[in-house]
């Protein structure tokens, strides 16, 4: 049974739909021929459907009573009236009724529609809630999210300003999210979004340069899942700004080239002390092939109680040394010494290089 409301200013018609709501199963909680009066009284009576007349006297018509109702209520309406023109039917489908009845009506298809109105309606109110639910979501996040609906940019939560490095939303909202995105990125970004939408398959993790409001650069972590989001099919993306990680690693490449392409020897242990990396001089002057895996001190022709004592090095504190070996091919030299800790500030790797003009 549904709570039925009806704004009608013909009181035959009026008296015809009483007879059908009452066949029908439904209860008939309040009727009225004028907008405002309607709009008071569902306020207080709260209906599940009300079957509104397009043409009312007063100084509101029906579609726009509609209006005022559907602002301060969530109720469906269901428009009546004889008139099927061009102009009222598109005021109508605007409006976003869930249902218009041609006059005369019959009491099957008044029941029909009725029912289809507040199961609708219902599905709508679920799907409201749960982008409400996942409005909050995005808003309480700790990860920047922009959601993306054909290209462009439809939301973004605070955390998503930052990413674009501005305070107003109005910088960024309804703008194509390729704008953002630097020209080195931009084929394969495009490439990743367009088989998203098409494919409908997860983002799975990937780098883009990335673009803020002012055109600076930083580099992004981007991953991302198709959404429903104000009842459109979009895209949420998650960023993760990894410029100082990019940054970090080119420096590595620096230091790596620095340590390793010069005529010099050097290595990395672990910390059993077997040799994880080793330059093309280090080998050429050694004359082996392939030092991975050999322990170095079974290259050496020396004391080697300075390896033992690293067994028991504070990691922590220890700021570097120096150690002179001698290897088996009677070749001395002067490394400079340093340890690399784990997570858990254990001995992880031993770095050695040589100093400049030692022999």
């Amino acid at each position: 049974m549904r709570k039925v409301f009806i704004v009608e200013d013909d009181r035959f018609i009026t008296a015809i739909f009483t007879m059908f709501l009452r066949d029908l199963g439904h209860e008939l909680v309040g009727r009225t021929s004028s907008g405002k009066e309607a709009i008071e009284m569902c306020k207080e009576l709260k209906p599940d459907v009300v079957l509104m007349d397009i043409h009312l006297e007063g100084d509101l018509d029906g579609i726009q009573t509609a209006e005022m109702l559907k602002r301060e209520l969530e109720v469906p309406i269901i428009y009546i009236s004889s008139d099927t023109s061009s102009p009222v039917i598109e005021r109508a489908i605007v409006s976003n009724s869930y249902g218009y009845l041609v006059k005369p009506i019959n009491k099957k298809e008044l029941g029909i529609s009725i029912d289809l109105a507040f199961f609708k309606h219902k599905v709508d109110i679920e799907q409201k809630e749960r982008e409400r639910g996942y409005r909050e979501f995005i808003s309480d996040s700790p990860m920047p999210i922009i959601v993306v609906r054909d290209g462009k940019i439809t939301y973004l939560n605070r955390l998503g300003l930052d990413v674009f490095k501005t305070h107003y939303i109005e910088d960024v909202m309804g703008l194509p999210i390729k704008d953002f995105v630097a020209d080195k990125s931009y084929s394969e970004f495009s490439d990743i979004i367009d088989s998203s939408v098409s494919k409908d398959v997860r983002i799975d993790p990937f780098l883009a340069k990335m673009k803020t409001v002012h055109g600076d650069y930083y580099w992004a972590e981007i991953t991302g899942s198709k959404v429903k989001f104000n009842n459109h099919q979009s895209i949420q993306l998650i960023f993760r700004d990894v410029s100082v990680r990019k940054i970090s690693e080119r420096k590595n490449k620096v230091y790596e080239k620095v340590i390793f392409d010069r005529d010099s020897m050097s290595f990395v242990l672990n910390d059993h002390f077997e040799i994880v990396r080793s330059n093309a001089y280090s080998q050429k002057l050694l004359g082996v092939d392939g030092l991975e895996g050999v322990v170095f001190s079974s290259l050496l022709d020396t004391d080697i109680s300075w390896l033992e004592e690293l067994k028991k090095v504070d990691c922590k504190s220890h700021k570097g040394q120096q150690v002179e070996v001698v290897f088996k091919n009677n070749y001395s030299c002067v490394f400079d010494l340093y340890v690399v800790c784990s997570i858990n500030g254990e001995l992880d790797e031993i770095i050695l290089s040589q100093r400049c003009g030692s022999l």
